[in-house]
């Protein structure tokens, strides 16, 4: 009797096992070199979906958010150079300034120091030289020795090495030699053309050299907007592509722009890419730090797509099941680029008219 019941228990499990094989789908697959093949009544053949591809009409299309900033080298930030006194301003807010234009003027001990070393060491090169070319007037007539020649030569090169020192340092600072006098101010000027943005300018105020800026002038006649592109979307994008720009304060209305830049280092963290895109500003409708809505649409070209889950991974690389008849399929490696939330465009691998599981391929895997 026990017996029975262990046969009657084997038994049960057996067609257990049987109906739990069925339930998942792998009875009647096998695998056979590269093909895998679904038997005429495998259950799983009811998953399975296929497509003929196709070219098709295909815009490159991304939405996301962005941030408008300056246009490198178009903002500038002016601080002092030194520690000093403003002692007057030349600009006010919203004023329009050109490339070297005086900004304000500080009253600095050790721009007082650097005019004081510029005259030193002007007059030194000049009585160098002066020295040099006597001695060496003397030298040709044998009244002075190479010895006081070569002296001289050295002095006078090295005078002349410290006046061109101290012109240097003058020009850091935009200073017209021609016109310095002792005393005089140090004149901080615009290194662009742009509009007086933002100003801090006290007179008489005291400002430390490492004091934040004190006037801020920048040119919005063009700008960028700055914006992350999650990386299933990059395929979407290209540098020179046209891209409409959207804001809350002018709602509606398109303000167009051109990617200027597309970024070469992906941030791990959210899987993005900084884009800039470049735009015109002559009505100044785009403020800097504004946030505002970014659209591309890119002009239409053939291309084959098929739904994203026609495309399965493994490590690396992806790949698609060819039907190459009826319960026969072959699996081929593709390159493929996300184009939204439910398609891939096939970039290689693939060619038209080929018969893909566009669904249920999931289910082949062996």
């Amino acid at each position: 009797m026990n017996k029975l019941f262990i046969a009657i228990g084997v038994c049960s499990i057996l067609a257990s096992c049987k109906q739990d094989n069925s339930a998942d789908g792998s009875a009647g697959i096998r695998l056979k070199g590269d093909t895998i093949v679904v038997s005429e009544d495998a259950p799983v053949l009811k998953q399975i979906f296929v497509q003929k591809t196709s070219l098709q009409d295909f815009s490159a299309e991304f939405r996301t958010v962005g941030t408008v900033r300056p246009v490198s080298g178009k903002l500038a930030e002016i601080a002092p150079p030194f520690a000093g006194r403003i002692v007057k301003s030349f600009v006010r807010l919203g004023q329009k300034v050109s490339a070297g234009s005086p900004v304000f003027e500080l009253g600095s001990p050790a721009y007082y120091e650097a005019t004081k070393s510029y005259f030193a060491t002007q007059s030194a090169n000049a009585l160098a030289g002066r020295n040099y070319r006597r001695l060496k007037e003397l030298a040709a007539n044998g009244v002075a020795s190479q010895r006081e020649l070569d002296e001289a030569e050295s002095e006078a090169h090295i005078a002349g090495q410290e006046f061109e020192q101290a012109k240097a340092t003058l020009q850091l600072f935009n200073t017209d030699a021609a016109s310095l006098q002792m005393g005089q101010p140090l004149q901080v000027v615009s290194p662009i053309q742009g509009e007086v943005v933002k100003n801090r300018l006290t007179i008489g105020s005291y400002a430390r050299e490492d004091s934040e800026p004190l006037v801020v002038v920048a040119d919005m006649s063009q700008v960028w907007v700055t914006a992350l592109v999650k990386e299933k979307y990059l395929g979407a994008i290209e540098h020179g592509d046209r891209v409409e720009i959207y804001t809350n304060a002018h709602p509606g209305k398109v303000i167009w722009g051109a990617i200027h830049y597309v970024g070469e280092m992906l941030d791990e963290e959210t899987r993005s890419l900084e884009i800039i895109i470049e735009c015109d500003n002559a009505d100044r409708e785009l403020k800097l730090g504004m946030f505002c809505e970014v659209h591309s649409l890119s002009s239409p070209v053939k291309a084959l797509l098929l739904p994203s889950t026609a495309v399965m991974q493994e490590g690396d690389d992806g790949y698609v099941l060819i039907e190459v008849a009826k319960g026969k399929y072959l699996r081929r490696k593709v390159e493929a680029e996300s184009v939204g939330q439910e398609n891939v465009r096939i970039t290689g691998g693939l060619g038209e008219d080929e018969v893909v599981v566009v669904k249920g391929g999931i289910y082949l895997n062996m």
